[in-house]
């Protein structure tokens, strides 16, 4: 196949087909697994958390089949398309031998869960896009989320421009989850382990934060729906002179419900 440059933009779209290279059990909560790419790509480095549109074969078939793009250049994902789609973020890429990795969280059920943990080398998926909704400013950047947003967090602290000034308040399911980070004066990581004495760590961490001598705030939030709404309102209110694009939390997942059955942002 002829390898094809694709424009940098807010969304890249690429639909092209990912192979496995490696797959790792890297903490108790994730699997990694490392992939080439049949297209080349750029991810823009002023992107913050970035995440990838992963298309799953089809089950039944094992085919398979990327979306079209309508008359307005958009994707156009159908009911039985978007099942076998997913979101998950960039944890690395190498721009250079064009691979990518992915950090699989370790569930029981779910499409994108259950195939990491049978993923062998070969095996392939979709990459449907590449997209952000924010890029790094001169605002102090306020990263916050549960196991889910572990790689997105940490990709995107491993990135940070040289100046950016950031604050991460990170739970994780259990402390082998926790990652080594670049050390920057200019940036304060707080890990927590799950505890469910302390159901409410995350939040309390985060408002118990002084963070009113920072004259521009951008808060990033990724976790699962009660927390995110929690968290929310809880900013929202402290934090009120602050503009509503200032808070970007989104609900990465919410408890026995897939993707596509429940809001991200409400």
């Amino acid at each position: 196949m002829d390898k094809q440059k694709i424009k940098l933009n807010k969304k890249v779209i690429v639909n092209s087909l990912l192979t496995v290279l490696k797959v790792e059990k890297i903490s108790p909560s994730f699997i990694r697994v490392q992939f080439s790419c049949d297209k080349l790509f750029d991810i823009n480095p002023l992107w913050i958390c970035p995440h990838l549109k992963l298309l799953f074969p089809d089950p039944l078939t094992g085919k398979i089949a990327f979306p079209k793009l309508d008359d307005n250049n958009k994707i156009a994902i159908d009911d039985k398309l978007r099942q076998l789609v997913r979101s998950y973020s960039v944890r690395e890429f190498d721009s250079v031998t064009n691979q990518i990795f992915v950090d699989f969280a370790i569930h029981d059920t779910g499409l994108a869960s259950v195939w990491s943990q049978k993923a062998k080398v070969g095996d392939q998926i979709g990459l449907i896009s590449i997209a952000s909704k924010l890029q790094f400013t001169d605002d102090c950047l306020v990263l916050m989320g549960d196991i889910s947003a572990v790689p997105a967090i940490c990709y995107t602290l491993e990135h940070l421009p040289k100046k950016q000034k950031a604050f991460a308040f990170i739970e994780v399911n259990h402390s082998n989850d926790m990652v080594s980070l670049p050390d920057n004066k200019n940036v304060a990581v707080r890990w927590f382990v799950q505890n469910s004495n302390a159901p409410h760590q995350l939040v309390d961490a985060v408002m118990s934060t002084n963070l009113l001598e920072h004259d521009k705030l951008l808060f990033w939030g990724g976790m699962e729906r009660s927390l995110a709404q929690s968290i929310r309102q809880a900013v929202k209110n402290k934090y009120a002179n602050l503009s509503p694009d200032a808070f970007q939390i989104t609900n990465y997942w919410r408890e026995g419900l897939a993707e596509g059955e429940f809001k991200h942002r409400e």
